[in-house]
């Protein structure tokens, strides 16, 4: 199934009609076992949240995702998996993060855990996009939910 056609079907299953708000597909990123494990957490309802550097966001100068979004969830070749909604977009700094926050990610067992893994990942997106770590570095927190499979 295309995602159009799977985004029709949504549509027409939910009669949500014009209020639903497409904003296009998510892939959360990762290759090989770590991205079927992010999946995984995904469709299971482990995983209800995500983060993103702001910077990456500015330096391609995309819109920051928003309440009440949808999105189509993408399998490795690029079949739609799920719909996910947006349900809370938050701008924030990395020292700011929460455990409450980074537990929703559903990939660590502790905030340091959190904190360490998430600050190797900012560090090496920082030498590909051109930004410096610091700990008041700019995160998008997502928050969402599966409503459709």
């Amino acid at each position: 199934m295309t995602e159009k056609e799977y985004w029709d079907d949504f549509v027409k299953k939910s009669g949500l009609e014009d209020e639903a708000k497409y904003a296009g597909d998510f892939g959360f990123e990762a290759r090989g076992f770590a991205g079927t494990e992010r999946l995984a957490s995904v469709l299971a309802g482990k995983k209800t949240a995500a983060f993103f550097s702001y910077a990456s966001f500015a330096v391609d100068n995309e819109e920051l995702p928003l309440s009440d979004e949808y999105y189509i969830v993408l399998g490795a070749d690029r079949e739609p998996l799920c719909i996910i909604k947006t349900t809370s977009v938050q701008v924030l700094p990395y020292d700011q993060v929460t455990w409450e926050m980074a537990q929703k990610e559903g990939e660590d067992s502790s905030l340091e855990e959190w904190r360490q893994k998430t600050r190797e990942n900012l560090e090496e997106e920082g030498d590909l996009v051109g930004f410096d770590f610091t700990p008041d570095l700019k995160l998008i927190y997502m928050e969402f939910k599966v409503v459709h499979r």
